[in-house]
């Protein structure tokens, strides 16, 4: 019994460096089918594309006998534009406003003005005086000297902005007043300047 067992022996021994092949061969086989753990490879998701709505004419109603069609003559005109309103024709010539010959007929219009105290009025007109003053001096010493045209337009619009502040500061609008003798002030400065 010994020679078969023997002979079994050196077969199992012959079989080992083969299995070992097999088993390797194996081993890559499945690696390599199963791929890289790292890198995993996505199917990309098809692009959704949503339905376009289809156009679907409306059914047309049924015809009944004994019915009459719609009148559809109308569906058919085109859209336009309204018409103009007619022109009015007048009877009588229109009136024409009577001519006022006296400016005194017409009131003034109101000021609205806050409301200030003695104090704070006294303070208003000291500087709209002396805004008025400065003006005046400059305007007195412009005329001293040969204006040519612009200078000449600004000594005109001093002048305008004097007379106004002295009727603002008559209707007790004081803020008005000495906004205007100020800008009398620096016009009047910026031409004496222009020398």
């Amino acid at each position: 019994m010994e020679p078969q067992l023997q002979s079994r022996r050196t077969l199992a021994a012959s079989l080992r460096p083969r299995a070992r092949l097999v088993l390797v061969v194996a081993c890559l086989l499945s690696a390599g089918l199963a791929g890289c753990p790292r890198e995993k490879v996505h199917a990309k998701m098809p692009k959704i594309i949503p339905p376009v709505p289809a156009v679907v004419e409306p059914p047309t109603p049924p015809y009944i006998l004994g019915e009459e069609p719609a009148d559809t003559t109308l569906a058919m005109i085109p859209e336009s534009l309204p018409a103009p309103p007619p022109e009015r024709t007048h009877a009588s010539p229109p009136r024409k406003p009577a001519a006022d010959p006296s400016p005194a007929a017409h009131p003034a219009a109101p000021v609205i003005s806050p409301q200030i105290s003695a104090g704070d009025q006294a303070a208003y007109e000291h500087r709209i005086k002396e805004n008025i003053d400065t003006a005046e001096r400059n305007l007195q010493q412009a005329k001293s000297h040969s204006l040519n045209s612009s200078q000449q337009d600004m000594a005109e619009k001093i002048k305008l902005f004097v007379e106004q502040a002295h009727d603002a500061m008559l209707a007790s609008d004081w803020t008005r007043a000495q906004n205007l003798a100020q800008k009398a002030q620096v016009l009047s400065a910026e031409l004496v300047n222009s020398f």
